[in-house]
């Protein structure tokens, strides 16, 4: 299995692809850029099987709907942040930015649900805070987990929108994924990976 990352968009979302190295692939969080993850996708000879968010958020699903119908694909989402999908395009123009295609979504996950890639179990940890729905990936064989907008090196996800809730994701960070192995490499939602040993240490906002 093999971890791709990508950067796309202008606000620079980490897009995770999922390689089992035969071919197929999975896509969390394909932000924006579509032309170019298909591109990297080519070159790189994988298919797409699915399409798997960690929220809603525009500048997290902008690039969604290309993938979509371009590979005929399903797309995964919680259904606490279906709100959030559907009103991504006049989001992203609110804040200065093009509109995005606003995705279909296909299925919903929920918390403690396992998908399966390949050989691979995905088990999705619902962390609602930075919005109603998020939820993070976690792999444990590989000690990996895709944390979206919950989880930032030395710092959390932004609760300033009015759905938002400091508390709950400052309770689910610690009740939920401080209890994960201290060597977890976590895929953050933008910036640099961090581990669960290196914020339950050093993280200012959630520092045990």
């Amino acid at each position: 299995m093999k971890i791709h990352a990508l950067v796309v968009g202008p606000l620079a979302v980490n897009c995770t692809v999922l390689d089992d190295e035969k071919g197929n692939c999975i896509i969390f969080d394909a932000g924006d850029e579509s032309e170019g993850i298909i591109k990297f996708l080519e070159e790189n000879k994988i298919k797409p099987q699915m399409l798997i968010n960690t929220h809603g958020h525009f500048d997290h699903v902008g690039a969604v709907e290309d993938l979509k119908r371009k590979y005929d694909i399903p797309f995964y989402i919680n259904r606490e942040d279906e709100f959030l999908v559907e009103s991504a395009s006049q989001i992203s123009e609110a804040y200065g930015l093009p509109p995005v295609k606003v995705p279909k979504i296909d299925y919903h996950l929920s918390d403690g649900d396992i998908l399966k890639f390949a050989d691979v179990k995905i088990e999705v940890i619902a962390t609602p805070g930075h919005s109603p729905g998020g939820v993070c990936f976690h792999m444990k064989e590989f000690k990996l987990l895709i944390a979206g907008d919950t989880l930032f090196k030395d710092s959390i996800g932004r609760t300033d929108f009015p759905y938002a809730n400091h508390e709950l994701l400052l309770k689910n960070i610690r009740e939920k994924l401080f209890v994960l192995d201290d060597d977890t490499e976590v895929i953050t939602g933008h910036g640099e990976n961090t581990t669960i040993g290196y914020e339950k240490k050093y993280n200012p906002f959630v520092r045990l």
